[in-house]
Order: structure tokens, then C-alpha cells, then sequence
């Protein structure tokens, strides 16, 4: 699975930018399909490539939508097995 992550824009140089993502994590990405990016912006990152420039209050929501998604992947995966019955065609 993937998740394209926001971050934050910190410097450009040239076709790369330095970004900040969730956490304090610092990497460098590539603007090829985003050349007009400047520094303070925030962009949507997928494997090392920013896809979108996205609005600063976007980011909040988009971390929020993550969050619960993941206390539902842990919900899920803390949920006990549903019961058998001897004989289930499932088992």
C-alpha cells in the first residue's frame, strides 16, 4: 500500500527540494512533475516525487484522515477471530 504524505517545503535547488514531513523527518524530493514549487509551501509527496502543492489547512485534515485510519488498522488487527463452528466450510 502506498500513502502519499504532506509535507513541507523547507529549500529548492533546482529539480530537488529539502522537505519536512510529518514528525520532523527531513528528505529530499524530486520536482519533476512540479517545477513551480518554492520554499513554505506544502506539497503531497509519493516516492521521492511531489505530485501537488496542497493548501496549508489541508495538511491538518489530511493528518487527521491518517490518524484514524490507522487506530482502525490497529483496531482491526487487535479484534479477536471470529468464532468457528466445528464443521465451517471457512475454517
Amino acid at each position: 500500500m502506498c500513502l502519499v504524505l504532506p509535507a513541507r517545503v523547507l529549500e529548492v535547488h533546482g529539480e530537488t527540494a529539502e522537505v519536512e514531513l510529518h514528525g520532523g523527518m527531513l528528505t529530499t524530493v524530486s520536482l519533476a512533475i512540479r517545477p513551480d514549487v518554492t520554499a513554505g509551501q506544502y506539497v503531497m509527496v509519493d516516492r521521492g516525487l511531489v505530485l501537488e502543492v496542497i493548501a496549508p489547512e489541508e495538511v491538518e485534515a489530511l493528518l487527521a484522515l491518517y490518524d484514524e485510519m490507522g487506530q482502525m488498522l490497529t483496531e482491526s488487527d487487535l479484534a479477536p477471530e471470529p468464532a468457528r463452528v466445528q464443521g465451517d466450510a471457512r475454517a
